[in-house]
């Protein structure tokens, strides 16, 4: 039987504080607080065991009013007191039920500890419990006295974004399996930044956590998120960093990340190069009066091109579509599950970017981040221009197909 349920005052608590950086300033910006827990004999208890021991939401509630004044005393015993730095503090849903009378208790803690409120973010960590509305005047107390709000493991479990809109945190951190799925699979990768983005407009900080190499702070780089956290900047121990310190994993992850990131935009542009000059000589090949077929045969002939395409200056699509080849065309037609969406003479896309971006820059090719078209269910991208057609607007598009399979190519 675990240590918890003999009676929680056997076990004896301490705290490690983890490091937080601030990827933007380079720099030491505040510390998560966790709970390391040994029992009678001195031996630890694992983190899963501690946890899991707890018979119901009081026991939870009083481990975590138990962790909460640990973790505060040790930070004032380092002079941390008046830090210019955020202190990350756990607590799980079920500590925030009245009916647990913990919330009273952690108040009265913070108050005797002299820290700020504005120092401190309570992290609410990840819980079907979450879906219970008791929980939220309670962060909204802590809020109104002058506490941030963070939600933890965001991107698993029972997260999602009607949580970020209840909740409305000034952090999300986001769960470590999120990292670990964009650093094996590229689609992974661009969900995670429109991710990032998404939870940045929604008005909240993003912290990626769980970083343990070199690959893994270059995705967070990528991400364009705000903080980062885990082995590879700073391990959890008794002492908290000095803002001074722990700067040198950061400054080696910004300099390498700054040096791939050029050579993979200078491979980028090489690649899409011959793409956009062929798709620009189109244009001038229509405003000509060259046919579709012919004006377009030199970006089809690329192995991923798969279709050339006009727009009216509504971004309503025009009746001529020009194929690499008929091989092509039927490859199209073959995609029965998306056969509803084969015949789009007369569709707008004005919604589109690659519309609406070819439209304010005309006679410069505008490319589009990878994503599912909708004519044939694969993964493109588009190159658009905006020219000049028997006197109005007209928009040329191409697709570009992100993979092409071996057996596909000419």
């Amino acid at each position: 039987m675990s240590p918890i349920t003999q009676g929680l005052a056997s076990c004896e608590l301490a705290t490690a504080f983890q490091p937080v950086f601030s990827l933007t300033h380079g720099r030491l910006v505040g510390h998560e607080a966790l709970l390391r827990a040994s029992d009678a004999d001195g031996r630890p208890i694992a983190p899963n065991l501690l946890f899991d021991g707890l018979p119901d939401h009081h026991a939870r509630a009083d481990l975590d009013v138990r962790a909460v004044r640990q973790h505060l005393q040790a930070y004032v015993a380092m002079g941390k007191r008046d830090a210019s730095e955020w202190l990350l503090l756990n607590l799980h849903p079920a500590t925030l039920l009245e009916s647990t009378g913990a919330l009273h208790e952690i108040e009265r803690a913070l108050d005797a500890s002299g820290i700020r409120p504005s120092r401190v973010v309570i992290e609410v960590l990840e819980s079907p419990l979450f879906e219970d509305e008791r929980v939220y005047p309670a962060l909204q107390q802590l809020r109104a006295k002058g506490c941030l709000i963070a939600l933890d493991d965001f991107g698993a479990g029972h997260s999602n974004f009607e949580r970020v809109f209840d909740l409305a945190p000034h952090l999300v951190k986001l769960d470590r399996r999120v990292l670990m799925r964009a650093k094996q699979d590229a689609k992974a990768l661009r969900i995670l930044q429109r991710m990032v983005s998404l939870l940045q407009e929604c008005g909240s900080l993003v912290l990626v956590e769980g970083i343990e190499t070199l690959q893994g702070a270059h995705i967070a780089l990528t991400c364009d998120a705000d903080f980062v956290q885990g082995y590879y900047f700073g391990r959890p121990q008794p002492a908290a960093l000095a803002p001074e310190d722990g700067s040198e994993a950061l400054d080696a992850a910004w300099s390498s990340f700054d040096d791939a990131q050029s050579r993979k935009d200078d491979r980028w542009r090489e690649s899409m190069a011959l793409h956009c000059d062929r798709l620009r000589l189109a244009s001038i090949a229509l405003a000509a009066g060259r046919p579709m077929d012919e004006a377009c045969a030199d970006f089809l002939s690329a192995p991923n091109a798969t279709m050339c395409y006009l727009l009216d200056d509504q971004g309503r699509q025009l009746d001529d579509i020009a194929f690499r080849d008929d091989a092509a065309r039927e490859r199209l037609q073959r995609v029965e599950q998306f056969e509803p969406l084969h015949n789009c003479s007369g569709a707008r896309w004005s919604r589109r970017q690659y519309f609406r971006r070819a439209v304010s820059f005309p006679g410069s090719v505008q490319l589009t981040r990878p994503y599912l078209t909708l004519q044939g269910g694969w993964m493109c991208l588009t190159g658009s221009i905006a020219f000049e057609l028997e006197g109005r607007t007209a928009i040329l598009c191409g697709d570009l197909r992100v993979h092409v399979p071996p057996g596909e190519a000419p």
